[in-house]
């Protein structure tokens, strides 16, 4: 979950101690939609990805400033086409 290689030059022990205490991700419950007003492209309008973790970190010795986010990425996606009675 998330990049963890901007905490690698802390201890081991800090690194560790950090805790992911709860995950929660959904896809909004529409159906994807197919815009095709452009004779050039047809554009997939999916439903948005939404996620929130509550995440647990220790007390941070130096006075640094920390920015946590999030880091969206797809592996595989595949997309069906339906024409009416003619199938895909």
């Amino acid at each position: 979950m998330g990049c963890i290689q901007s905490i690698s030059c802390k201890s081991k022990v800090f690194r560790e101690s950090i805790s992911v205490i709860e995950v929660k991700a959904s896809i909004d419950p529409i159906p994807t939609s197919i815009d095709e007003s452009s004779s050039v492209v047809l554009r997939y309008r999916t439903p948005h990805f939404r996620a929130s973790a509550q995440v647990l970190v220790p007390p941070i010795p130096k006075k640094e400033t920390w920015i946590v986010g999030w880091i969206q990425a797809c592996s595989h996606m595949e997309f069906y086409n339906h024409y009416g009675e003619q199938g895909m």
